[in-house]
């Protein structure tokens, strides 16, 4: 059986949350291998899947937009619906305008139900946002690789620099005044398709200010898949916090980390909820000074060796929900 996808995405190409999703999602619905039970066998389905802005270039199955509602206004995305008759699956970013659009569209993919706001759309399906996952390796080799120290504890952070809602200069210069001449602050932020916003100077100025250029190091590189995750790996800690609150989105890099294989700690809010639920996941208080307070308590005097099980979360797990899903809106 064959199964034509794609994948409309205005971020195609960039650096930004979306486009990496969608460039993942395209990446491991080719190249997954997936069966189904019909009429009491399994049956192969074999995936071809396009990426597109305006117009596939091939006639799909199904078309499955990612909706983000700062990045596809609500006149394209109904140009988008009343042009292209096949079926038509939301995967849900941020929630937006959405629900103006429930009996236009055929379905939607949720990362978690609480974005949900208001009516409760007539089909959808709710799938976490995915995690990169590779085998764990050695922390010592790892930070031999990457020149990072071996007789520090390293305490870290990942994901674009400028991601929304972030503060980095501000929770880094915190953090920096905690560091003991044992611990080490490492951040893997790379920077965003709007640059840095000036952050990378702000964050070295601080660094400079309190003489921790020892203890500390930015990585601002946009790296491999694999070596974002090997740089986490090389963490005894991995943290993350931004300052949004409401409902609407769930957290990609929070996800990667738990596919790091590394202690992780989350600020509790709607953002992270997916990820803090995951077990051996901490949760800390949602005010970034109280925050800063909740990730040095564990640092220094939990037990980092619990970490959560990134397996049941994989890219390879959760794309094949997606053509269950897919498969479920078509009929088969």
């Amino acid at each position: 059986m064959k199964l034509k996808v794609a994948i409309q995405c205005n971020e195609l190409g960039q650096r930004g949350g979306i486009g990496t999703y969608s460039g993942r999602l395209n990446e491991y619905l080719n190249k997954t291998k997936f069966k189904i039970d019909k009429d009491g066998k399994k049956e192969n389905v074999y995936v071809s899947c396009e990426q597109f802005v305006n117009k596939p270039m091939n006639k799909p199955d199904i078309i499955n937009i990612q909706y983000e509602s700062g990045m596809l206004q609500p006149q394209q995305l109904q140009s988008i619906i009343q042009k292209n008759p096949e079926s038509i699956v939301v995967t849900v970013h941020h929630m937006g305008f959405l629900p103006n659009f429930y009996p236009l569209i055929d379905g939607m993919v949720l990362h978690s139900k609480n974005q949900i706001e208001g009516e409760e759309p007539w089909n959808y399906t709710v799938i976490p946002h995915p995690a990169l996952v590779y085998p764990e390796k050695s922390k010592e080799d790892m930070r031999e690789k990457y020149d990072l120290p071996k007789d520090k504890k390293i305490l870290g952070t990942a994901g674009f620099i400028a991601g929304t809602g972030k503060r980095l200069p501000e929770i880094v210069n915190l953090m920096l005044k905690k560091l003991k001449d044992d611990e080490f602050l490492y951040l893997i932020t790379s920077f965003w398709k709007g640059g840095d916003f000036g952050f990378t100077e702000q964050i070295m100025k601080s660094v400079k200010e309190l003489g921790k250029e020892n203890q500390f190091r930015i990585d601002t590189e946009f790296v491999s898949e694999e070596e974002l995750n090997e740089k986490m790996q090389c963490c005894d800690l991995l943290f993350a916090w931004n300052n949004m609150d409401g409902k609407g989105s769930n957290s990609g890099i929070g996800m990667d980390m738990i596919g790091s294989r590394r202690k992780v700690i989350v600020k509790d809010s709607p953002h992270y909820g997916f990820v803090g639920s995951i077990e051996n996941v901490e949760v800390g208080r949602p005010k970034m000074e109280d925050f800063v307070k909740d990730t040095f308590k564990l640092f220094r005097k939990g037990d980092l060796t619990k970490v959560a099980n990134p397996e049941p979360y994989s890219w390879e797990t959760l794309t094949k929900k997606y053509v269950e899903y897919f498969l479920e809106i078509l009929g088969e």
